[in-house]
């Protein structure tokens, strides 16, 4: 029986079945690549950053050079699929740029965030660097750049620079005071993470540090752009996870590509160039270019191969829906519809895109927490619809119940908040939060969380990169 061909080539056999259509390898290829570099030339800011500029009526000779050397884009990797095909393709455009210009137009920074776990981890993230930088990426090692950044040095800044963040468990108003000596010195990541008793909180706490500090990289070294590496699936699922969180409000903030980050100085923009790729092309593209093998903490799916990756699923190994983030059910739902329905991923990210961010009833308010925009008094509207205030005990056995509750676990955790949000209530300072970051506080023990300062001062604090070695 002769295989089917290829129906862009006519020549080659067919790999990838994706969008009804039959791909060779190197077909398939060029599909992706031309959805992710569509992208990157989507406006004049980005066109400026990834052409190799030569001298016309707006620029000298000498000023066009300057700026192809200063054009730098930041690409966070996280050695999944969707990042390691974004720079896999992003190399094979430095490629095709020095052969037809013999220069480049752009150079590219590549972070990899990690949290201080296990040697195995540490271990392959180094193996995985080097071989990329040496052999891999080699034809590009003075154009790509890759650097290590640990998770901690969120909060190894001065003691100045970070404040304790107190949610109101009546009011649903925050307020700040300055962390003491003892509490800076056992502060880390990991003692956030254990005041945290769910994984839907933890999983937001790491996204709020890991987006600061990539932001915080790209700021302080002067990069054009940052390049996110989500996928069409990875955007839909953040958007649904957005509304299921009450952060819907800051859809439009998240998926804007077009004004530069005004949280971060406005010097740069953040791009997602997936946008247009599924995941499972994604993932397929991982699998028929040797990707697969520098991949951390991720399996590909192969329901687009010809030839099949693996024979069997192991169910057994699959996460119970209970045990789930929000983000990991809404990834799982676009995951088990992206085969026969990836309209409807499509469809989402379409309508995310057409929404407007509110208008701001408040003025020019930001979260403490997220940064993002304050357009509503959500503290006023929760007090509105809840009841937070307890009861006067009345009998004898409402008075005994209260003491044995007192002296347990909880109770004596619940004292120390109130002893915490009195101080703080009578010398802190107030400060805005959105509902999500409220909803999310909820989730911490005591409704607290040391965070760094909103300021110039902060974002100015050096990042030490970290050697692996």
């Amino acid at each position: 029986m002769t295989a089917e061909q290829c129906q862009r080539c006519n020549k080659n056999a067919v790999e990838v079945i994706s969008r009804k259509e039959l791909f060779c390898a190197e077909c398939f290829r060029v599909f992706v690549m031309q959805k992710q570099r569509k992208q990157m030339m989507s406006d004049d800011y980005y066109r400026d950053i990834f052409k190799v500029m030569y001298k016309d009526k707006i620029r000298s000779a000498e000023e066009a050079e300057q700026q192809n050397k200063n054009s730098t884009i930041l690409i966070p990797l996280s050695f999944g699929s969707s990042s390691l095909m974004m720079l896999d393709i992003v190399h094979l455009t430095l490629l095709e740029q020095k052969m037809q210009h013999q220069k480049t137009g752009f150079n590219v920074d590549v972070l990899i965030c990690y949290r201080e776990s296990n040697d195995e981890l540490l271990t392959n993230i180094q193996s995985n660097i080097k071989e990329l930088s040496t052999v891999r990426y080699s034809e590009n090692k003075d154009n790509i750049r890759f650097h290590t950044l640990c998770l901690d040095s969120m909060f190894e800044i001065d003691k100045e620079l970070i404040d304790q963040v107190v949610l109101h468990n009546v009011e649903f108003t925050g307020r700040q005071v300055s962390i003491n000596e003892s509490e800076h010195a056992n502060l880390s990541l990991q003692t956030v993470l254990t005041s945290c008793p769910n994984r839907s909180t933890k999983e937001d706490i790491i996204d709020f540090v890991t987006k600061h500090l990539v932001k915080k990289y790209a700021y302080q070294n002067g990069q054009k752009a940052i390049l996110w590496g989500h996928s069409m699936t990875r955007l839909a699922d953040e958007i649904i996870s957005c509304v299921v969180k009450g952060r819907g409000a800051q859809i439009s903030s998240k998926l804007n590509t077009t004004n530069l980050d005004v949280n971060y100085g406005s010097r740069f923009k953040n791009l997602y160039p997936l946008k247009d790729i599924l995941l499972t092309e994604v993932d397929a593209y991982c699998a028929l270019f040797d990707l697969s093998k520098y991949l951390i903490k991720y399996e590909l799916q192969d329901s687009l191969l010809v030839n099949k990756l693996k024979k069997e699923k192991h169910i057994g190994n699959q996460r119970l829906a209970k045990n789930m983030t929000i983000n990991e059910l809404a990834r799982k739902y676009f995951n088990d519809i992206e085969g026969e329905y990836s309209n409807v991923i499509a469809t989402v990210l379409r309508t995310g895109d057409k929404l407007d961010e509110p208008l701001a009833t408040l003025g020019e308010k930001h979260c403490r927490i997220c940064k993002s925009t304050v357009h509503d008094d959500v503290s006023k509207w929760l007090r509105d619809i809840t009841v937070n205030v307890g009861q006067p005990l009345e009998s004898q056995l409402e008075r005994d119940l209260h003491e044995k509750w007192a002296t347990s676990h909880i109770g004596l955790e619940t004292t120390a908040y109130y002893q915490l949000r009195d101080r703080v209530w009578e010398q802190g300072d107030d400060v805005d939060l959105c509902y999500g970051c409220i909803v999310t506080m909820q989730g911490v023990k005591n409704l607290n969380v040391p965070w760094p300062k909103n300021n110039e001062q902060e974002l100015n604090e050096v990042l030490a990169e970290y050697s692996l070695e």
